[in-house]
This record gives structure tokens, C-alpha cells and sequence, in this order.
């Protein structure tokens, strides 16, 4: 049997990015709602929304802790779908995310500092573990099983 379940992995790392996505659209209408989009250009919209949350400490926490748990949900559904090895298909959902961080990062669009950065590359495979974890102590045991 192998160790890593591509099909687990794929699904966990779309789960995260996508129910990160959509459960992020009220904070990001509630962003859009603070800034006065008529004396902004265009161009510049996406900066000053990102300013806008990152200036609102509570909001800004609410959308780490929507996105770590969304980590959390991937993890945990690439290990349901592997059925084996649920700590390495877990953390391993968190591909997606990393990728998209480190393009973010590589092409100077991401808005936070290079330490928040980093630290956010190492808490999603972390996350996804955690997800992994969760589904690993769901599982019946040898022992409940006889």
C-alpha cells in the first residue's frame, strides 16, 4: 500500500483553499465596506482592503483563525479519504497552500511581513497534521474493533 493517497491530498489541499476562500467573503465585504472606494484608483483597491484588515486586529485575527481551521478541515479530509497514514495525508494537504504562499511571497504580492510570512508556511503543514491527527483518533482501535 502506499503511504501518500494523491486523491486525499488533492481533495484536503482544494477543501483548504476553497472553504478558506468562501468563509473569508464576509470579512472581505466588511473590508471593502470600510474604505472609500471613490477616491481610490482601482489598482490600489486590493492594497487598501488588505490595509484595512490588517489595520482591524480583531478582524485580522478573526480571518487567521478562519484560515487556520480551514487548514485544520483540509487536513482532516485528506486523512478520511486516505484511510492510512492520516498524519502524513494531512500535513501534506497543506501543499496548495504553501504553494500559492510561496508564489504570493516570490512575486512581492503578499501584504504581510516576511516573518508573518514564514510563519505561515510552517503552521499550515503544521495545521494539516493537526487535521490528520484528528481523523487518526477517530479511527477504531484493533482492540474496539475484537
Amino acid at each position: 500500500m502506499r503511504a501518500v493517497s494523491i486523491k486525499g491530498v488533492l481533495v484536503g489541499g482544494i477543501t483548504d483553499i476553497l472553504s478558506s476562500f468562501i468563509l473569508g467573503i464576509p470579512i472581505a465585504i466588511y473590508a471593502i465596506s470600510q474604505i472609500d472606494r471613490t477616491h481610490i484608483p482601482k489598482d490600489q483597491i486590493n492594497s487598501a482592503v488588505a490595509a484595512t484588515t490588517r489595520g482591524n486586529i480583531p478582524l485580522y485575527l478573526v480571518e487567521l483563525f478562519i484560515g487556520m481551521c480551514c487548514s485544520v478541515l483540509g487536513g482532516y479530509v485528506a486523512a478520511w479519504l486516505a484511510k492510512h497514514d492520516e498524519l502524513l495525508n494531512g500535513g501534506l494537504s497543506a501543499f496548495l497552500c504553501i504553494s500559492i504562499g510561496v508564489y504570493s511571497i516570490a512575486s512581492g504580492k503578499d501584504s504581510h511581513t516576511m516573518h508573518t510570512q514564514v510563519l505561515l508556511l510552517v503552521a499550515s503543514p503544521c495545521l494539516g497534521l493537526l487535521g490528520g491527527y484528528l481523523r487518526l483518533r477517530q479511527r477504531p482501535t484493533a482492540s474496539a474493533i475484537v
